[in-house]
């Protein structure tokens, strides 16, 4: 699997990545780089599913579906394979995955809260989109790197017919600017409300 940094380069407290299907193969598929963001270090044999689902090692997570959808919002599995499906050969865009990082004195919990109310205000209620947020706490493999949220947004609007187009802000010329810019207003506005208590 292979993700591509946005063109306009990095940005320290906010990531833009892509996911594009691989050319010969078609493969690099949104089930694998799911799997990879829940997966930060690999299962132990203790922490492998007999049920074959997929263990997860990350912090937290959560999948927020756009409304009206027909989907098990537990499933992770069967989401991920399903839109993966359903990619057409034409298809220049599988995923875009947004990275918000944070100082040490968030909980994991508080990273989760805010970026999973991101995720429901402004893109599955905002532009029917359905994201998988999950939070990577690297202290806790004695990693001085920040806590951080990847939010894995998948590219097609999704309706209750089903995986529509690919929606327009995410294959826009400026779409890593205006992701970060519309970001930094949401956690400058919600951020306060988790510590001023």
């Amino acid at each position: 699997m292979r993700l591509y940094d946005a063109p306009q380069g990095p940005d320290p407290d906010f990531g833009f990545a892509l996911l594009r299907p691989r050319a010969k193969d078609r493969s690099n598929l949104t089930a694998d780089l799911a799997r990879a963001k829940l997966q930060p270090r690999q299962p132990t044999a203790a922490e492998q599913r007999s049920d074959g689902l997929w263990p997860i090692t990350a912090c937290s997570s959560r999948i927020v579906t756009a409304p009206r959808t027909s989907v098990e919002p537990d499933a992770l599995e069967a989401i991920f394979h399903g839109y993966d499906s359903k990619i057409r050969p034409h298809q220049k865009l599988l995923a875009v995955v947004l990275t918000m990082k944070f100082s040490h004195d968030w909980q994991s919990g508080d990273i989760l809260s805010i970026v999973g109310a991101y995720a429901l205000e402004k893109l599955a209620l905002g532009r029917s989109l359905t994201s998988m947020a999950v939070v990577h706490m690297p202290g806790e493999e004695l990693s001085g790197r920040r806590p951080h949220a990847h939010c894995v947004v998948l590219a097609r609007v999704h309706r209750a017919s089903g995986w529509c187009e690919l929606h327009r802000d995410l294959v826009s010329k400026n779409a890593q600017t205006l992701f970060r810019d519309e970001w930094r207003a949401f956690e400058a506005e919600w951020a306060p409300r988790f510590r001023d208590r």
